[in-house]
Parts: structure tokens; sequence; C-alpha cells
């Protein structure tokens, strides 16, 4: 890879191949794609859980239409909301695009906040192991004896990092987290980290921070900014469409906030005040993912 300038550093790093620029949600991506475009033939790759479906571009925060349009975008806008899309998933169609996008020369710019998909493309995840025919019937058993949401819960308290991935009516993710759990006394977070697929090509892994403040307030201008650009429309639009609001990206922050606001459950500045400490909340976790995580440059967009 050339050399490469991000926000006020140059990186030098000629044996990688492709760049990943990650961080907490708000913190300035997209920015610097749109920098980093203006210097070098790059392609985007989303590594974002949720940009992947379509009609959900407001509360998913995706890159407006004219940028889009302007720079090549995989993994945008791809798949309706009622479709599972996973780690699992991201790793091999990303791994498949990394390598077209270099074949035409250009640089790979893999863009996201989903720490689980990151790792997933550098390190690969196995779901073919620990299988126990006996586990899996107990917890069918409990997920039709309508216990989906509370085992949900006891993951969330065992495995954090992977419960959040998914919502609990994926019944099937969710009876093999139990099914690994019980087979091998570790939360599947673990197991996943253990079995290694490297990829072949080296990645250049650049973390985006700000101070906690300056995060924070740009989160709560971008939720004021969301509604004003028609979020609550885009919610209403997804049910007109026939999508149910217990589907897991639509369960997800600004969502799930927008559709208890719709159905009257929360007023309009509770809905507010709910999306901006959610996002707030979930930006945290991010950030300590990062710093607990391996990473080649952490570079801090503050004024």
């Amino acid at each position: 890879m050339k050399p490469i300038k991000i926000h006020n550093q140059l990186l030098d790093h000629p044996d990688t191949d492709y760049l990943i620029l990650a961080g907490p949600t708000a913190v300035g991506k997209t920015e610097m794609v749109i920098s980093l475009s203006k210097q070098y033939d790059i392609e985007v790759i989303s590594a974002d859980s949720r940009q992947i479906y379509k009609d959900m571009n407001i509360g998913t925060a995706t890159p407006e239409p004219k940028f889009v349009a302007s720079l090549p975008h995989h993994l945008l806008n791809e798949l309706h909301p009622d479709v599972v899309w996973n780690a699992a998933d991201f790793y091999q169609r990303a791994r498949e695009l990394i390598l077209d996008v270099m074949d035409r020369g250009n640089l790979p710019v893999v863009v996201g906040g989903a720490g689980l998909y990151l790792d997933a493309l550098r390190y690969g995840l196995f779901d073919d192991q620990y299988k126990d025919p006996g586990i899996r019937q107990k917890y069918q058993e409990k997920v039709d004896g309508g216990e989906a949401e509370r085992l949900w819960e006891k993951l969330k308290k065992l495995d954090p990092e992977y419960a959040e991935t998914f919502h609990h009516n994926n019944h099937k993710k969710l009876m093999r987290a139990f099914e690994i759990y019980e087979s091998t006394g570790m939360v599947p977070s673990k197991v996943f980290s253990d079995n290694v697929d490297p990829f072949t090509q080296k990645e250049l892994f650049v973390v985006l921070g700000r101070n906690r403040q300056e995060l924070y307030e740009r989160i709560n201008l971008r939720v004021l900014t969301m509604l004003d650009a028609g979020l609550l429309d885009e919610c209403k639009k997804l049910l007109t469409l026939g999508y149910s609001p217990e589907l897991y990206p639509m369960r997800t922050i600004g969502y799930k906030e927008a559709y208890a606001f719709l159905r009257g459950e929360l007023s309009e500045v509770e809905m507010i005040e709910f999306i901006q400490k959610n996002t707030r909340n979930f930006a945290k976790r991010q950030l300590t993912w990062f710093r607990n995580h391996p990473f080649d440059h952490w570079i801090d967009l503050g004024s």
C-alpha cells in the first residue's frame, strides 16, 4: 500500500494490502472516506451490521445517495430487513470483495464500527464445531415454550459481545449460542476467537476516536438530524412494506425507540432522549472493544 494520509497523520505501511477504517458511531468515518476518495482510487466495503439493509438509510446513517453514486460502495442496501445477515456472512463476502477491488487496482477500504465483523474478516469464524443434538433439543423446547427473550437476557450477562450481534427472535443463533456454551464451557465469542482462518491479505487497522464529550455532542446532534431527515417516515414506510418491528434490524437503536413513540409508549421528548442515551452507551461499548483489541493506529479527530 502506498503511504496514506488520514487526518493529520501520514501512514506508511508498504506491506499491507487494504485499509480498515474503524471507530464508534458518529466519530466521523464517512468524512474520512470522503477525504480519502479525493486522494486515492478507493472502493468502500461497509462493515456496518445494519447498512446492508434496504429502506433503512436514515436510522443507520448510511452515506448520502449522491456520495454513494460517486464512489464504489459494497454491502450497502443489498438485503431486505427480514433476511438474516451476520458476521460469518460478512467475513466471506468481504474477503471476496477485497480481492476483487485489489484486482481492479484500487484500494479496498473497509469502514465500520462492528468489532465482531472486523475480527471475523481478519481471523474467520467457524460454526461447524461443538454440535450436540441433545443440547440443541433442550433449548429448542425452551424456545418453543416462549423462553427466547429470557434466554437472550441470560446470554447478554454471559457473553454481551456476542448477544449484541442478534435479536432474541433469531432462535437459531440463540440456541446455537447455548449449545456452544454447554458443550465447551466457553462463551461463543471466546470459541470463535480461538478458531482462526487468517485472511491472506494483510490489513492496516486504523481506529478513529474523539474525546468523550465531543463524541457525545456529535451523537446527540446526529439523532436530531436523523429525525429532521425523516426517521419516523422511514419507520412508517417499513411497516407499509410489511416488515414487522420485531425483526432484528428494526429492534436496534433508533428504530426501536421510534416504534415505541409511534405506538404511543414514549413521548417525543422521551424518544429523543432514549435514542441519544442508547447511542452514547453503544459508542462507549465500541470504544472499549477497540481499546481491547489490536490495532495499528489510533487517530484522534478532535478539534
